[in-house]
């Protein structure tokens, strides 16, 4: 229980925070890296769209070996691997991690066959990730390659027995860009399009959405004017300041403010996307055409075009087939459109030209227009590089693993004051209850009139002695209460007190009771019952109804279970009934005991209550002294509670 999750601490935790300055100091700690974390980039934003990654084939073993290789096309000097774990659906159930290798290692090379090999990587500990949603990311200073092999060396097993291996994504950071985006990937995979394939293991797309930061934005994006066809030629253009070399090009699509439930809201599902020079794009460079099959929906993942590296001033999107917005309407919708040049978003700010834009009326205008298609913000959050939003994870799962630790450490502190505190309090009365059961072994078979005297006497000291004190507690609490100038901080401190001496007294009263042998009887019982009755159902109508009770002494745990269930119905009706009345019948004859407890309130379904209201503790209670409970009840009609069990008399 940390300080994130208290908003109604227990009795025992207040107690225990009270005592332990360092349960104080913890929580303040833990609250610290709270804030933190909520600063840095969300853990799961987004949605993954129609692309899951990379799925191996089944496996005849879990520790068959399995080669991925991926291409970066030429040489490259990176200094970050990230490996996305992937989460999806199996037998009706989401699972995080779906598929991520226990044991693997990661080698670099510059040659396809890997005779020169470099070994960058050994993942060997399935228990690394705080929550298995997080990329595994390795650092490695300024190293050149061009292919990576990442070989599995431990599968993942499934529920059903099945042995896999599967990955969400696999990006390859230099300088803060993504060149495993262009890339291939050669591995032996199961083929399930457009989830499943060895090429969505480097297409961008991950679970954990775009890289943003919690910083909300105020804005949709660009929408085009409607259609009600979808193969409607849309397009919008952006026109750079300067002329760039285009080395990528990302097409962010849009998570509306107004239609929160749809992912990959108005992304095209036919496009192309064209430089040029000159403004009416005459001529032009097509560097990314996927005009010919339907575009799987990005969800909230950004669209990565590799550029061609040559200069352009104007960059198009043009959409041939438009994504069905609602109601056969048809547009084209992109919350942001960014070319990047030596890692820097140069389309920043600069000027939209669009084909046309929706018909907006207020409010809606405030949101869709096409200066937000380079604002910086998708439509949720404000963007941030990728190498700063991967710093930001890293960090997070960091912080998650210390929140988690110091939450651990508040729990085991509370748990130890708290049972210190209990072997304390009860020392007293188990050193007591021990010297009476010496005493009776040892005198058991001698004189039974000294074992009651000895009981007899306890039952006064426990009364006299420790009924004072803890009187004396309640007394004291009470006046306290009523001082006007007691400290609200205080004040429901001390209530706890007051009650808790209360429910002690009443407890010292049954122990003390049942410890009396004078008590022993069975009309003695029966009239303790009936003075529970006030004690626990307080200002609430009651009856309390007797058939003739038969002069009996009866055995000590035949008293205290009869007594304690009597009281816990009691207790129940209090807590749960919402009563008007209660009526209690006690009967029976010389061989069977029983009682009745009868509520007007509101009861409750029995097929629902799954142990609850205290059901289980009294048929254990009644299954101890060899009888049984009924319960009727049902809803709006009250409830009944039966307790029917053999006599057991003193020997």
């Amino acid at each position: 229980m940390g300080a994130d999750d208290v908003t109604d601490p227990t009795l025992s935790y207040k107690v225990a925070r009270g005592l332990r300055p360092f349960i104080r100091e913890t929580e303040s700690m833990l609250q610290e890296l709270i804030v933190r974390r909520e600063q840095l980039p969300p853990l799961a934003p987004g949605r993954h769209g129609e692309s899951l990654g990379f799925h191996s084939r089944f496996q005849e073993n879990i520790q068959d070996q399995l080669d991925i290789r991926i291409d970066l096309g030429r040489e490259r000097t990176f200094d970050r691997i990230a490996l996305f774990p992937v989460s999806t659906v199996f037998q009706g159930a989401t699972i995080a991690g779906y598929g991520f290798p226990r044991h693997f290692r990661i080698d670099a090379s510059l040659d396809p066959n890997f005779q020169d090999v470099v070994l960058v990587y050994q993942f060997n500990d399935p228990d690394i990730q705080t929550r298995p949603e997080y990329p595994v990311q390795v650092f490695i200073p300024d190293l050149s390659a061009r292919y990576l092999r990442l070989r599995v060396l431990q599968h993942w097993k499934r529920s059903d027995g099945r042995i896999l291996t599967a990955l969400g994504e696999v990006m390859v950071l230099s300088d803060g860009r993504n060149v495993a985006i262009g890339g291939t990937v050669e591995a032996d995979s199961f083929a399930s399009l457009p989830a499943w394939s060895s090429a969505n293991l480097i297409d961008g797309q991950t679970d954990l959405g775009l890289p943003v930061k919690p910083e909300t934005s105020s804005s949709n994006g660009y929408l085009s004017g409607p259609s009600r066809i979808p193969n409607r030629l849309k397009w919008v253009q952006v026109e750079l300041a300067n002329p760039a070399q285009v080395d990528e090009i990302r097409l962010l699509p849009t998570q509306p403010l107004d239609a929160p439930s749809q992912y990959g809201h108005g992304f095209p599902r036919r496009f192309r996307v064209l430089t040029s020079m000159n403004p009416n794009l005459s001529p032009a460079r097509i560097i990314g055409d996927h005009s010919t099959i339907a575009f799987p929906n990005p969800g909230d993942n950004p669209v990565i075009i590799p550029g061609d590296g040559k200069p352009a001033r104007f960059i198009r999107v043009e959409a041939v087939e438009l994504w069905h917005i609602t109601n056969q309407v048809f547009s084209l919708a992109l919350s942001e459109m960014q070319v990047f040049e030596d890692m820097k978003n140069v389309a920043l700010g600069a000027k939209v030209t669009p084909l046309d834009i929706g018909g907006f009326r207020p409010p809606f205008n405030k949101v869709w227009n096409p200066a937000y298609l380079v604002d910086g913000f998708s439509s949720q959050n404000r963007l941030i590089d990728l190498g700063e939003w991967l710093d930001g994870l890293e960090e997070r799962r960091k912080l998650d693993r210390d929140i988690q630790q110091l939450d651990t450490e508040i729990q085991q502190a509370v748990e130890s004051t708290v049972a210190g505190l209990l072997v304390t309090s009860t020392g007293l009365i188990g050193t007591l209850l021990t010297m009476v059961v010496i005493t009776l072994v040892r005198r058991r078979r001698l004189l039974l009139k000294k074992q009651r005297e000895l009981r007899n006497q306890i039952s006064r000291d426990l009364h006299d002695d420790l009924g004072s004190r803890v009187g004396g507690m309640r007394l004291i609490s009470e006046n306290l209460l009523h001082d006007p100038d007691l400290p609200a901080s205080l004040r429901e401190d001390i209530y706890m007190i007051y009650r808790a001496s209360g429910e002690a007294n009443d407890a010292m009263g049954d122990i003390v009771w049942l410890l009396d042998t004078n008590e022993s009887s069975r009309a003695k019982m029966v009239d303790h019952m009936r003075q529970l009755m006030p004690s626990v159902l307080g200002r609430l109508e009651h009856q309390f109804r007797v058939s003739e009770v038969p002069e009996q002494d009866l055995d000590f745990e035949f008293r205290r279970q009869v007594l304690f269930s009597f009281r816990e119905c009691l207790g129940n009706v209090t807590k749960h009934a919402d009563a008007q009345q209660v009526i209690c019948h006690v009967g029976g004859d010389e061989k069977r005991f029983t009682f009745e407890v009868r509520d007007d309130g509101k009861g409750f379904d029995l097929e629902k209550a799954n142990g609850g209201h205290g059901l289980e503790n009294l048929r254990i209670r009644a299954a101890s002294i060899g009888g049984s409970i009924e319960i009727h009840s049902s809803q709006g009609q009250g409830t009944r509670v039966i307790l029917d069990t053999p006599v057991r008399q003193r020997k």
